[in-house]
């Protein structure tokens, strides 16, 4: 931290050079006067330089200039943010979301529109739909709530405009890549607009290659989207804004490459069925590939799997509104929100193309020399039935098919001055209800034994296990923010949040093993080996925090079911000084209390399913200062106090692998944040942005690390002896947070050539560089990304009249190989040894886009 503060005070320390750079150099142009960027960061309009928050502000222009497509892009220029396209999930400065567990809540609040979104799609929406996204850093405990512990995201839509426009954009690209977007915008009575907008995007070709001959993925996929909105001053002072949205598409969004060796173990680690690898040990195999090793140790953007990825999005409809009614001296806001969809997926779950194989039965079944003890052996039904035992036939091909269904309310009504008074206030109500049900089904279908499990219901889906889950969340807060100017230089803010938060639902299971229990042994039984319903064994029976009812097993499906329930509340906020002693200064320290509910990890049937609350202290230090007229600099430095971090981790138990939900007593965080601003000359212009992170996880303990869970891998901290099946728990003491990049620096400079009478030619590069990065808790090589580098080539040329411009890219020019996710997996053969499971980003890329205005 004193390094931090140091930073800043050399960044502050003396009007000196301030005044040495009021007057600009003379390089023979003129000097570029800074943009000035409006915000509602704070729920009111306030230039970007003026709120003493941390917030990153990306108008559209700015985004079409530096080719910043979706959220991946927009993380390499945000200080501490970090996004993973791999798993969906939002981390600023370490906080996010380490789960996508129904009953589980993301850290970073996204909004759309001012409104509460439960996903992160809207923030990833093309500039052709979007005027700005800001995102603020740090715990937004008063105005913004619900899920802000890390920060907050807000996307700003195109509205409607009071003459008629119309726009169409073309793109196409590599990976045989098309895009068509257009939008018709316009009055149609007085005080009444209206928008239709539209995009149909199609990539044919994926990133990543298929060894087994099927299709590409990653990158391919085919939407369409649409938008209606109106915007009406329906009096003199009362407004109204609509906007209604559907999407829906088909993807092949492959999100994981295996990049380790095949685990040829007969049952890997965790597997409740036969190994796909072990099939390369047997001779006759039949894989649809004539790979035996995984191809991706040599080139990791390739592949070998039999199930092609799948996934459909439908059903996906929005609805928001914002409604204001300005009296004299305030206003009163009503802002609105609603979304269903649909969310299906299935996918390969073994990173091979194995087909078939046979399973060799045991050497004293082969011989029939020895009569085995317990179960049905082969020897014992040839000698008390007379059946001839046969090597079984193994159909490994193991499939994950996962479902999102969901619904979601979101409900807010503030009143706030509006007059220029020394103080401004604001109080209001928020309410939010949400269902979601969620569906995860590890298959087996291939295996026609799967289907009939022994003495047990029939099981017609193949899985062998099937984990459902459907929770209702209620969200309610009252909150008031107030900031009141002492001097007109100092302003004081102090902010307050009730929330409340209530979750209830059920979760069921069901568990299923093939040839793995003693008895019933592959080896030992043959063909007559059954699938044996392991669900009872699997699950937890005992009263827990959270449980609201029995354990009960459906007769009919097998699924064991249980109800959950609970509720948190807590008091969160904000409290802040503000120091302007003149127009290009901006100095300020802020408090902020940061609360994200308690939670389920549902569908799982777990001892222990519930979290409790997490809570952040959090303190900055911040500074905006603009050095003449064309050099801005921010800089923030923070440091965090963070109690009851929620943490999945896997367990062993029963020979299953289980995750568990978990509260990390204390953490702390502390980092410096810097962006940068500099037009030397109206034609050149430099953004530069920078941030360090740190952070450690203190008195955490004990946990099994489930890619190493005898604690031989280096970097391992075992502590007391080893549980019964052999486990040795780790401390987690001085680990860093999942996901806190150390490093991080974007750089853009872009350089603006007049072409006589016809228009402008910007050219514009992009460098971004993000530090090695641990992905989990235990920080390890195998859940460790290592640094990468991006170079972006951008040529944007615009009319004179802005009637149309014309764009070529090159993203990732020099191809390099990016990661924002890693894990890692323990193999029993080659026993000892750690895969790593990779989350990639995408390789080069060049398109060109041409966009005509009417």
């Amino acid at each position: 931290m004193v390094a931090a503060v140091s930073a800043i005070a050399l960044m502050t320390g003396g009007h000196v050079f301030a005044q040495e750079m009021d007057e600009p150099v003379d390089t023979g142009d003129e000097v570029r006067e800074l943009d000035q960027v409006t915000v509602t960061a704070v729920k009111r309009e306030q230039d970007l330089n003026d709120v003493p928050v941390s917030v990153t502000a990306f108008t559209s222009d700015l985004r079409e200039e530096l080719a910043l497509d979706d959220l991946s892009d927009l993380s390499r220029f945000t200080p501490s943010l970090a996004f993973s396209a791999g798993d969906d999930r939002v981390f600023i400065r370490g906080v996010g979301r380490q789960t996508n567990t129904n009953g589980s809540d993301p850290g970073v609040a996204t909004y759309s529109d001012g409104i509460y979104d439960a996903s992160t799609a809207a923030i990833s929406k093309s500039d052709f739909f979007v005027e700005r996204v800001e995102v603020l850093r740090g715990p937004q405990g008063t105005l913004y709530g619900r899920n802000s512990i890390g920060g907050a995201i807000n996307v700003i839509s195109k509205r409607p405009t009071d003459e008629f426009a119309a726009e169409a954009r073309v793109t196409i690209g590599n990976y045989s890549l098309a895009e068509v977007n257009a939008s018709v915008s316009g009055p149609v009575a007085k005080g009444v607009n209206l928008k239709l907008a539209g995009s149909y995007f199609n990539q044919a070709d994926g990133y990543f290659k298929n060894a087994a001959g099927g299709p590409s993925e990653a990158g391919a996929e085919e939407v369409g989207y649409l938008e209606f909105q109106m915007d009406a001053d329906v009096t003199e002072n009362f407004s109204l804004w609509l906007k209604a949205d559907t999407t829906g598409g088909n993807y092949r969004n492959r999100t994981t490459i295996y990049g380790g060796p095949y685990d040829r173990a007969p049952f890997p680690n965790g597997y409740l069925t036969p190994g796909p690898a072990f099939g390369f040990l047997t001779p006759g195999f039949n894989s649809k590939s004539s790979e035996t090793t995984n191809p991706a140790i040599d080139d990791i953007r390739t592949f070998d799997v039999n199930t092609p990825t799948s996934t459909k999005i439908k059903d996906n409809y929005g609805l928001s509104t914002v409604a204001t009614w300005s009296l004299d001296n305030i206003d009163i806001k009503y802002l609105g929100g609603y979304r269903t969809y649909y969310y299906d997926s299935y996918r390969d779950d073994d990173d091979t193309s194995m087909i078939s194989y046979t399973y060799p039965l045991d050497p004293a079944n082969a011989a029939a020399g020895e009569v085995l003890t317990g179960g049905p052996n082969c020897q014992w039904l040839l000698e008390n039935v007379g059946q001839v035992c046969a090597p079984a036939t193994i159909y490994p091909s193991r499939t994950f098919g996962y479902i999102e269904d969901k619904e979601y309310w979101s409900h807010e009504i503030n009143i706030q001055s509006s007059d220029d008074a020394d103080l401004w206030w604001i109080v209001g109500a928020y309410a939010y209800e949400e269902d979601f049900s969620q569906q995860s089904h590890f298959g087996n279908a291939a295996q026609p034994q799967m289907k009939t499990p022994l003495a047990a219901p029939e099981n017609p889906s193949g899985d062998f296990i099937t984990a459902l889950s459907d929770i209702k969340t209620k969200s309610y807060a009252l909150f008031g923010q107030a900031d009141y100017a002492l001097t007109n230089e100092l302003t004081v803010t102090g902010g307050l949040r009730y929330s409340m938060d209530e979750k209830e639902g059920s979760e069921s299971v069901r568990v299923l093993g093939y040839g793995i229990a003693p008895g019933f042994t592959l080896g030992g039984s043959g063909i007559f080996a059954p699938v044996l319903d392991l669900t009872a064994s699997s699950i937890s029976f005992q009263p827990a925090a959270g449980v609201d009812s029995a354990v009960s097993i459906d007769p009919n499906t097998g699924l064991a079911h249980r109800r959950l329930k609970n509720s948190w509340n807590a008091l969160s906020g904000a409290a802040g000084i503000q120091w302007q002693p003149d127009m290009n200064s901006n100095y300020f320290f802020r408090y902020a209390r940061g609360y994200k509910s308690g939670g389920f990890n549902a569908g799982g049937i777990s001892q222990f399913p519930q979290t409790n609350e997490e809570l952040i202290d959090s303190y900055e230090l911040g500074l905006k200062k603009t050095l003449g007229n064309n050099l801005q600099v921010n800089a923030t430095a923070y440091y965090y106090s963070y109690d009851g971090l929620q943490v999945p981790l896997d367990v062993q138990e029963n020979g299953l692998r289980l995750t568990r939900f978990f509260n990390l007593e204390e953490s702390t965080a502390q980092g410096i944040e810097l962006e940068a601003n500099w037009s030397p000359t109206d034609r050149l212009r430099f953004l530069f942005s920078y941030a360090y992170n740190d952070s450690e996880i203190q008195d955490a303990c004990c946990f099994v690390d489930i890619a190493d869970p005898y604690a031989t891998q280096p970097g391992a901290t075992p502590v007391g002896q080893p549980d019964p099946s052999g486990n040795q728990f780790q401390s987690l003491d001085g680990e860093m947070l999942p996901r806190t990049i150390p490093n991080k620096f974007g750089l853009n400079a872009s350089y603006t050539v007049p072409l006589a009478d016809s228009g402008d030619l910007t050219l514009t590069a992009n460098y971004s560089w993000q530090d090695a990065t641990y992905h989990s808790v235990f920080n390890r090589s195998y859940n460790e990304t290592p640094s990468y580098e991006q170079v972006d080539l951008i040529a944007l040329f615009r009319s004179v009249d802005d009637a149309y411009s014309i764009i070529g890219y090159v993203k990732n020019v020099f191809d390099e190989q990016g990661f924002d996710g890693s894990k890692g997996t323990f193999l029993y053969q080659p026993f000892g040894t750690v895969g790593q499971t990779y989350y990639m980003t995408a390789p080069r890329t060049f398109g060109v886009q041409i966009q005509m205005r009417f």
